[in-house]
């Protein structure tokens, strides 16, 4: 019976470790980067509300903004330029993620 115990802990050890490594991301920058473009919704609320948004650079790249730190306050600059310097992951599909650490308003 201590057997059984034993090799189902290590077991669910294995797949606690594989599921927390299947949640990291592929690529994950782990300098500063900055990019510039324009921000645009990709989700809304019911009041019209932007909930998650995407900056769109000038060479066609989308980068979504994670719903963090100062990503929050891009969420209100719908079709706004903005300067964004932040972390960028990348995920198993392509898909790169800016977490923002600040940003500027661009003319």
């Amino acid at each position: 019976m201590m057997l059984r115990k034993k090799t189902l802990l290590r077991v669910l050890c294995v797949f606690a470790i594989v599921s927390l490594l299947g949640a990291v991301p592929l690529f994950a920058a782990t300098e500063e980067v900055e990019i510039i473009g324009t921000v645009f919704g990709t989700a809304w609320d019911s009041n019209d509300n932007a909930t998650a948004v995407i900056i769109a650079t000038e060479d066609g790249e989308e980068i979504a903004v994670s719903n963090s730190g100062k990503g929050m306050e891009l969420l209100k600059l719908e079709e706004k330029n903005v300067k964004a310097m932040g972390f960028i992951a990348q995920d198993e599909g392509g898909m790169k993620t800016i977490t923002v650490t600040k940003y500027v308003l661009q003319e």
